[in-house]
């Protein structure tokens, strides 16, 4: 993206009411922090379960009831998407000049087209696969490619700090 083009979406996010609010409220960053953290914990939680699972990992829980958890790991990302956009339009600058961020958001990207990978491709052929039985390579696969994603996202979301413009 062009600079110019950058600092149109800053100043656009800097001077809305959602970057205003987070900025002048005294109570507004630690709650965002509070429920950012909660919502990673439940996509984590779940999702990271699940990817273990996909891996191979407590074969004796089977794969549609592990599955039942994602709506959860949903809501947690729903969660940290929407607190997530509260910062970037409280601290622009922060975040869009930020390697970190640039980081974090391609990890998010890879884990999206990971998932739909996952349910155009493998997860039809989980169902009928036995409780036991290891899973195809296809799943490990994504299990693998999911966990490392969201360990990318936690990872370059604690060095959004470290790497401020």
């Amino acid at each position: 993206m062009s600079p110019e083009f950058l600092r149109a979406i800053e100043l656009a996010l800097r001077e809305s009411a959602v970057g205003e609010f987070v900025r002048e409220s005294r109570w507004a960053w630690p709650i965002l922090e509070s429920l950012h953290f909660m919502g990673m914990s439940a996509l984590i939680g779940t999702v990271g379960l699940f990817d273990l699972r996909l891996l191979g990992f407590a074969r004796a829980v089977p794969l549609v009831a592990m599955h039942r958890l994602i709506p959860v790991g949903i809501a947690g990302f729903v969660l940290n998407a929407t607190t997530g956009f509260c910062f970037l339009a409280g601290t622009p600058d922060q975040y869009l000049y930020n390697l970190a961020f640039k980081v974090k958001v391609s990890c998010i990207l890879l884990a999206g087209v990971n998932i739909l990978f996952f349910y155009g491709r493998v997860f039809r052929r989980l169902g009928a696969l036995p409780p036991d039985s290891p899973p195809p390579f296809g799943a490990r696969l994504v299990g693998a490619v999911s966990l490392s994603a969201w360990i990318g996202v936690m990872s370059a979301g604690r060095l959004l700090t470290f790497f401020r413009p």
